[in-house]
């Protein structure tokens, strides 16, 4: 699907939309459809150029797709070599990863659009762009590895640094050389390899580019990253810390941070789902006039009409997909603590399980080891709106999190609700620092992963009605005056004009 002519708005995702559903691609898609005005593309990000089936009907307005492949399969070195400069390429591959540059990373595209030589076979090939296979795989590419190894992480293991660069570095290449359709807008959903093309295709193009992050990506990245089993540590920190050389998991991380970098300095515009979110991004260079909050928001009519508190037995329910993430071990946890103040209290666990097969077998086996069997009750996936009327209490135990939609549709429903101290929860559930007047309390935070804390919270709230009552109202007008899809809608409506009239 190609446009006719210039888009509107290119919007770049990584991971999801359309071929994921729920979460952030299920904004994205309400996002497009809430702009019916505005002529759409849709760049998807894939780690790799396997066919992917769409989840998603694209929105009319969506005018152009297309997937690019991070990790496309290379084509096998020819028995020509691209005359490339490897010191130039060093240069510019070191300032990209180590020190988040944007012109690095706009000359390295540059470099790719720029027709050079290739010699062997005791001639000269006509000159052409080089490929992605040549800017990875070239003895140019292996040049500038290496050297990149000497000066960053001589002490790793140079195999582990091999297959961090190829992964890193070849899917920032991706980025910056990937057919770019001509837009006045792109709109990136994260920093990361979506950010950088955002932001390079808008140079190419004479645009202009947005980001908006729900979760800040590099935190994201390196929570994954430090929890990883498949990374080796090989450089032995000792008890005292203070270690000054760089491992493949500090490369890792490291990099995802100047991409960040890259990607803020090159943005027009930088916005998030709450302000919290907005000290990380400054402290990754994103400059004070490019910052702004946009909330997420919920359609009211959904869920008119349903009143939270119907069911027979005293409730709480988590809303989410079982896996690490969402901590269901400290959700199980929290229930053993209930059931010892309220004996006939039930547990819900809304959503799929079939993610992480592994983590939900270690689920079952916490719950039975625990004697939750009757306790506890898995749903699967369901409609959210047939069971909120049944929840007494709504539960979030996540460790991360950006703005739970659960928390605005638990409030649409005056479901009050206990969650950790993540993301946008705080704001939510106590209000915004410049909420004025401040409505009140909507339910109880805690801390992250601490079951005991969020048990005591969730019986403060199941023994008291009016309690409840009181909080869940609270949560309903919080949610009716500032997290509402058309207050949303109108926001980056807003957001889009600027762009496209600046």
């Amino acid at each position: 699907m190609t446009a006719a002519g210039p888009l509107d708005v290119c919007i770049v995702v990584e991971g999801c939309y359309p071929f994921v559903a729920g979460g952030v691609s299920s904004w994205l898609d309400w996002l497009m459809r809430s702009q019916p005005d505005t002529t759409f593309g849709v760049v998807a990000l894939t780690s790799d150029d396997r066919p992917r089936g769409m989840k998603y009907t694209l929105p009319e307005n969506v005018s152009h797709f297309q997937a690019v492949a991070l990790a496309p399969r290379l084509r096998k070195p020819g028995l020509t070599q691209p005359l490339i400069d490897a010191e130039e390429l060093t240069d510019l591959l070191h300032g990209i990863t180590r020190e988040g540059r944007l012109d690095a990373f706009l000359a390295l595209a540059a470099l790719a659009d720029r027709p050079v030589l290739r010699s062997g076979l005791g001639r000269f090939v006509r000159p052409a762009p080089p490929s992605v296979s040549d800017l990875i795989s070239s003895e140019a590419a292996w040049t500038a590895m290496v050297a990149c190894y000497q000066q960053v992480a001589p002490h790793a293991s140079f195999p582990d640094f091999f297959w961090a660069w190829r992964n890193l570095v070849g899917g920032m290449i991706s980025a910056a050389t990937a057919p770019a359709p001509p837009a006045r807008v792109y709109h990136a959903i994260s920093t990361g390899y979506a950010g950088l093309y955002a932001v390079r295709a808008a140079r190419q193009h004479g645009a202009r580019s947005a980001i908006t992050e729900h979760g800040i990506y590099t935190n994201e990245r390196r929570i994954d990253l430090v929890m990883a089993d498949w990374i080796a540590d090989t450089i032995r920190t000792g008890l005292g810390g203070g270690e000054e050389r760089t491992d493949v998991r500090d490369f890792w991380i490291e990099t995802f941070e100047a991409y960040a970098r890259l990607v803020y300095a090159g943005a027009d515009r930088v916005t998030t789902l709450y302000g919290a979110n907005q000290s990380f991004q400054r402290a990754l260079g994103a400059r004070e006039e490019t910052l702004s909050v946009i909330p997420n928001g919920i359609v009211l009519e959904r869920f008119s009409g349903i009143q939270g508190g119907r069911s027979s037995r005293p409730t709480a329910a988590l809303i989410g997909r079982v896996v690490p993430i969402k901590d269901i071990e400290a959700f199980i946890a929290a229930a053993a603590v209930v059931r010892k103040a309220i004996p006939d209290v039930q547990f819900l666990l809304i959503g799929p399980t079939d993610e992480d097969e592994d983590y939900f077998a270690l689920c079952r086996r916490q719950i039975d080891e625990l004697g939750l069997g009757d306790t506890i009750v898995f749903t699967g996936k369901v409609n959210i709106a047939d069971y909120l009327g049944r929840i007494d209490v709504l539960v979030l135990t996540s460790i991360s999190e950006a703005q739970p939609l659960v928390l605005l549709e638990a409030g649409a429903a005056g479901v009050p609700c206990v969650a950790t101290d993540v993301g946008s929860c705080r704001e939510i559930i106590e209000g915004a620092p410049d909420e004025a007047p401040n409505l009140g309390s909507a339910g109880r935070v805690a801390p992250p992963m601490d079951s005991q804390a969020i048990g005591q919270a969730i019986i403060e709230l199941l023994a008291d009605a009016e309690l409840r009552r009181r909080c869940g109202e609270t949560l309903r007008q919080r949610v009716q005056t500032y997290f509402t899809s058309e207050l949303s809608a109108a926001r980056y409506g807003a957001l889009y004009a600027e762009l496209m009239t600046a």
